[in-house]
């Protein structure tokens, strides 16, 4: 999706939020704890799926960006079908990421064709990033897709916890969180799941939901002085 095909609306916020975040992730400080089970994945060829809940994306996405530098499409940002999507998509486009739209309309035909697309990319060796409690909520409640995603794929999940003291919290359903310029970002790699093939989605959508609640109090923790062994520090880029 281009900007020239977005609303004049769409096209503004997203070029906001480019801003917004282009200034978080060039003065932040990233504090990465357990990064060598990202390596290990890295390493062994295989796919992930990065998931935190929606309200961290603006304190991860700089980190992302980071970390795939120049890697183009080998990471696809999910992102719905409406006029959310499409300021997301100007946003990422500005990042220098590659989007996939998921429709929302969970019982179509589309959407079930365009899950198995992405099925495809990722096993093909493509990673996704996906917001589980995402893009309208309720807060920290995996939908199923992302337990789809990863039992059809072969994917791993990864869980992400981040935290940073240092922000301006919204008064909206999953309290997104924007980082202040040079704030000090916690980041933390939970242990990556697998999803079986036949395993229950819900059952999987729980344990997904334990990793990442799991990964942030851990984020919150080690940013209090927590921290054990001295972590990686990601300068800004």
């Amino acid at each position: 999706m281009t900007s020239a095909k977005i609303s004049p609306g769409s096209w503004l916020n997203g070029r906001s939020l480019y801003l917004c975040s282009q200034l978080v992730a060039r003065t932040a400080r990233y504090r990465l704890f357990e990064p060598e089970r990202v390596q290990a994945l890295e390493a062994a060829g295989r796919p992930i799926i990065w998931t935190s809940w929606h309200g961290e994306t603006m304190a991860l996405a700089g980190y992302l960006m980071h970390h795939y530098a120049g890697a183009g499409p080998r990471v696809r940002f999910i992102v719905p079908d409406d006029w959310r999507g499409e300021t997301l998509s100007e946003w990422a486009r500005l990042l220098g990421a590659t989007t996939f739209t998921i429709s929302m309309k969970e019982e179509s035909l589309v959407a079930a064709r365009r899950l198995l697309q992405l099925v495809r990319l990722i096993k093909g060796g493509a990673n996704a990033f996906i917001n589980p409690d995402g893009p309208s909520g309720p807060s920290g409640v995996p939908k199923p897709g992302v337990a789809f995603l990863a039992s059809k794929s072969g994917a791993a999940v990864l869980p992400v916890g981040v935290y940073t003291h240092t922000r301006y919290q919204l008064r909206r359903w999953d309290r997104y969180s924007i980082p202040l310029p040079f704030s000090r970002i916690t980041i933390v790699f939970g242990e990556p799941l697998t999803v079986a093939r036949k395993e229950d989605i819900q059952g999987a959508c729980d344990r997904i939901a334990a990793g990442i609640n799991q990964a942030m109090a851990e984020a919150k923790e080690r940013h209090y002085g927590g921290q054990g062994n001295k972590p990686p520090i990601v300068p800004p880029h």
